[in-house]
């Protein structure tokens, strides 16, 4: 049995306030990202910030922090860029910095990129980036915050607007709930969609959970056969509730229990498929 770690370290609205060790300059993410490979990490889900600390889809920064990560990480460490809307940012201008940046990976809310029901437009240009995408040989993970995204994401693939044989997926647990936090069980609603549409086999699937049931919920995701997002964009917390120090500490704790359950960390080829990149 094995699984993918990616670490999601910042987040987009997240400040020292909430942790004293959250990366949010430049020479931090990148020292975060040196020490979350070392502990186990495979993939960073890049976010950046401006001088004042606010959430941007910024190009400039973005290749400096790609260029920064690259130079200091194995080769093998694969950095996704996100596209979050943070009610800021909208589709043309999330589509625009993946045409620019051409990053080897990105994230994608399917309710940002279509925040509408079947607007024409935005099918429209949905279908032209993910076509770009694929044919840039860009990994597109689809973020899904409930089942119905998961219907919406299939409704996708039946109307062709998203094509391709296999596709990377992120369910996330606990965002759009009342405490923000996730548990475990809200896992099963996804599962069981997914086996109803009978999509089990054409994703790779990961999962992200905020609040202190983050650890517990990853390896259940392992265990079912999915693979993990962690780090202090979703949890600052141990399952103890005692607060973590930092976002390898997070990477080092989850390792020790997969390693415990003989759960490994998929290859090289493996973590690139599961994040949508498929040459």
């Amino acid at each position: 049995m094995r699984t993918g770690i990616m670490i999601a370290p910042n987040g987009a609205r997240l400040l020292h306030s909430d942790h004293e060790k959250l990366p949010l300059k430049q020479e931090q993410i990148v020292k975060t990202a040196i020490s979350c490979e070392k502990a186990g990490a495979q993939a960073i889900h890049l976010h950046v910030r401006d001088d004042n600390f606010n959430h941007v889809l910024d190009l400039k920064r973005y290749k400096d922090t790609i260029k920064s990560i690259k130079k200091d990480c194995t080769k093998d460490f694969i950095v996704q860029a996100t596209t979050e809307a943070v009610s800021k940012y909208k589709p043309d201008e999330m589509i625009s910095l993946i045409k620019q940046l051409k990053p080897e990976a990105t994230s994608v809310a399917i309710k940002e990129i279509l925040p509408s029901n079947d607007n024409i437009n935005e099918l429209k240009d949905a279908k032209a980036f993910y076509s770009f995408s694929r044919s840039e040989n860009i990994g597109v993970q689809h973020i899904l915050y409930s089942s119905d995204d998961l219907k919406k994401f299939h409704k996708l693939l039946e109307q062709e607007i998203i094509t391709g044989e296999k596709h990377s997926i992120l369910f996330v647990l606990g965002r759009y709930s009342k405490s923000q936090i996730g548990e475990t069980k809200d896992l099963i609603p996804y599962l069981k969609t997914l086996k109803e549409l009978n999509l089990e086999d054409k994703v790779n699937w990961m999962l992200c959970a905020f609040g202190e049931h983050e650890i517990p919920s990853l390896v259940s995701s392992s265990v079912l056969g999915g693979h993990c997002r962690i780090g202090f964009e979703n949890s600052r917390v141990l399952p103890s509730g005692i607060k973590a120090n930092n976002n390898e500490s997070q990477v080092d704790y989850l390792k020790q229990i997969l390693d415990l359950l003989n759960i490994k960390k998929v290859n090289t080829s493996e973590i690139r498929e599961i994040l949508g990149i498929f040459k």
